[in-house]
């Protein structure tokens, strides 16, 4: 479970970090530990302005066993308005990975909170540019 400690924090400090710039919105964040179930749970609950807190979504990091020297933990994230879930396996080896790692995460609770993603991940490519490329001149 020590991984999925980790895992937590790292998760709180992103969604921090993503949600630093909002003016209005204030989150609160619980840290929840099933011993039982060896896992590792992040409770958030957000607050337009200084209004009520409201839940927002929850992570469930579960630390899944490797003999490769890479620490796999498996997250369970829901979004408590609709109860919609989804679940992500992140791979963890060094810090850059846990970087594009942990951004399977924030790209969910960017939804619900409709953030803007502010930086691509893969290098400055967009989607868009993958894949057929066009031709001007049909001849070739």
């Amino acid at each position: 479970m020590n991984r999925s400690v980790e895992i937590i924090k790292i998760l709180r400090k992103g969604m921090e970090t993503m949600l630093g710039d909002g003016e209005s919105v204030r989150v609160n964040y619980t840290r929840i530990f099933n011993f039982n179930e060896k896992r590792v749970s992040l409770r958030m609950e957000t607050s337009e302005g200084n209004g009520v807190f409201v839940p927002m979504g929850r992570v469930d990091v579960f630390e899944i066993p490797t003999n490769n020297g890479r620490v796999t933990c498996s997250c369970l994230l829901t979004e408590m308005e609709t109860g919609r879930s989804e679940r992500v396996i992140l791979r963890l080896k060094n810090s850059q990975e846990r970087e594009k790692e942990c951004e399977k995460v924030f790209g969910f609770f960017r939804k619900i909170l409709a953030i803007p993603e502010v930086k691509p991940l893969d290098g400055g490519f967009s989607s868009s540019s993958r894949g057929a490329h066009q031709q001007d001149d049909p001849s070739g």
